[in-house]
């Protein structure tokens, strides 16, 4: 049976949030938490703007009081982030509350996973890791290679 509860998709703003909206193409419902107020219609069900969370662990704290609202009120069926910092509050509550929490690292990160990939691979909070670079899964055993996100969203079968 599918589960018909939408997608929770938390992401900086930029190519993060380009990313992100590449993969939200392939589905049905979702919602969008990020760092800037936007005016363009995203196709997202609704959009919530926080505060980033880029070097300050005190907007961090807060946004983990933010998150736990914002999953209590959506009840998504999972979490999706293509990256930056702002995702870590929510990856936290969905550790805590068992709601799925999928990552897909960002395109810019060749060598090695950004600092929030790596931060999320460390301490287990992602359900599911994904890396757009094959040579990066060999090093992290728990990142798994589907191809680039500009690919991957031209397919139907992608399943979150």
């Amino acid at each position: 049976m599918e589960d018909s509860r939408p997608i929770l998709t938390v992401v900086n703003a930029g190519g993060h949030l380009t990313q992100a909206l590449c993969m939200m193409k392939v589905i049905k419902e979702f919602h969008l938490v990020t760092s800037i107020d936007i005016e363009a219609d995203l196709g997202a069900k609704s959009v919530t703007v926080i505060k980033s969370t880029q070097f300050n662990v005190l907007v961090h704290f807060k946004n983990i009081f933010k998150a736990y609202s914002i999953i209590k009120k959506i009840k998504p069926a999972a979490i999706f982030s293509t990256g930056g910092p702002i995702c870590i509050p929510f990856a936290v509550i969905a550790k805590i509350t068992g709601i799925r929490f999928i990552y897909l690292d960002t395109l810019s990160r060749v060598i090695e996973p950004s600092n929030t990939a790596k931060f999320l691979y460390k301490y287990k909070l992602a359900d599911e890791m994904f890396c757009q670079w094959e040579n990066i899964s060999k090093d992290y055993p728990r990142i798994k290679y589907h191809g680039k996100t500009f690919n991957i969203c031209n397919h139907r079968d992608v399943s979150l």
